[in-house]
C-alpha cells in the first residue's frame, strides 16, 4: 500500500514497538443503570449534559442518548480489574454523587482501554513511513475523530489537514516497553492527592 496509518491508541501492540513505548494503556470502567423515571433524569441532568470532575482519578457521567439511563464511568482501583468487580464499586461511587440512586440497579458493566502519554498531549505524525494518531488521554471520543479526519486530509494533500498536534516530540521513558508496571503506584498517589484536595474545599 502507499500509506499506512496506525490509530490503535490504548490497544497499540507489539507490531509497532516504537509507538507502544510512547503510550500508557489504562483501563476505563463504565456502568449503565436500569431505565429511570423521566422526572428523576430531569432532576439529575436538567441540561442533559456530560459531566466530568476535575480530579486526576476522574469520574465522568451522562444521560444515555435516549435519556432513560445514566452512564457512569471512572477508575475504580489502582490495578486493572474485571467489569464484574468494577460494577459494584462504580455503583457506590455513583451513589456518593447521586444519593437518589441508592436503590437503582445496574444493567451493564464494561471496560475499555484508553491511552495516556508522558506529556499528556495527543500526538499525530509520521515515523519511518508510518503515520499515526493516538494518545488522547481520556478524550478519544472527540479527539480521535478530529485527528483521524485531519490525518486523512493530510494524506490527501489537503491544507486543512494541518493541526497543532503535528509532529510534536513524542516522549517515552528509559526501559519503558509499553507495560505500565508503575500504574498502581501512580493511581494510588493521585487518588490520595485528590482526597487531600477535596478535604480542603
Amino acid at each position: 500500500c502507499k500509506d499506512l496509518i496506525v490509530a490503535t491508541n490504548g490497544y497499540t501492540g507489539n507490531l509497532t514497538p516504537w509507538l507502544k513505548r510512547r503510550v500508557i494503556p489504562i483501563g476505563s470502567y463504565i456502568i449503565a443503570t436500569e431505565p429511570l423515571q423521566p422526572e428523576l433524569m430531569e432532576k439529575l441532568f436538567p441540561t442533559n449534559r456530560i459531566i466530568s470532575d476535575t480530579c486526576k482519578v476522574v469520574y465522568y457521567y451522562r444521560p444515555s442518548p435516549d435519556k432513560k439511563r445514566i452512564l457512569f464511568g471512572g477508575r475504580v482501583s489502582a490495578r486493572e480489574t474485571d467489569p464484574a468487580a468494577s460494577g459494584p464499586k462504580l455503583h457506590n461511587d455513583m451513589c456518593r454523587i447521586f444519593p437518589e440512586l441508592k436503590q437503582t440497579k445496574i444493567s451493564h458493566s464494561w471496560m475499555g482501554t484508553v491511552a495516556y502519554t508522558f506529556d499528556e498531549l495527543a500526538h499525530t505524525g509520521c515515523h519511518q513511513g508510518i503515520y499515526y494518531a493516538m494518545g488522547y488521554c481520556g478524550s478519544g471520543v472527540s479527539m480521535a475523530s478530529y485527528l483521524g479526519m485531519r490525518l486523512g486530509q493530510k494524506l490527501l494533500g489537503l491544507p486543512q489537514g494541518k493541526t497543532a498536534f503535528d509532529d510534536l516530540p513524542f516522549p517515552t521513558r528509559p526501559a519503558y516497553t509499553g507495560r505500565p508496571w508503575f500504574l498502581p503506584a501512580i493511581v494510588s498517589w493521585y487518588r490520595w492527592r485528590d482526597q487531600m484536595q477535596m478535604s480542603t474545599r
